[in-house]
């Protein structure tokens, strides 16, 4: 089990890149949340089985109209009650 803040960059704002990422999240078993930045990245804080996030991220890059140009990682601390992966405004 792993949490992180994922910073994904490109054409990841008005395209849908939320509501996919929290269909994804919801279908492979993680938690965490999703928001846009002002800069017009995307965070997002997700946890859960390794191979689950990097299927999420895998994903997420090959949507046909988000385009992700460079994904930054970083590894958090564990949430033990978190249930749910929510999208935040």
């Amino acid at each position: 089990m792993k949490r992180y803040k994922l910073i994904f960059k490109g054409r990841v704002q008005g395209v849908g890149f939320r509501y996919t990422a929290r269909i994804l999240a919801n279908q492979l078993n993680l938690t965490g949340s999703v928001r846009n930045l002002y800069n017009y990245d995307v965070e997002c804080i997700v946890q859960g089985k390794v191979n689950a996030i990097d299927g999420f991220i895998e994903k997420l890059e090959n949507q046909r109209f988000i385009r992700v140009d460079h994904v930054e990682k970083y590894e958090l601390k564990i949430v033990d009650d978190e249930d749910d992966f929510i999208i935040t405004y």
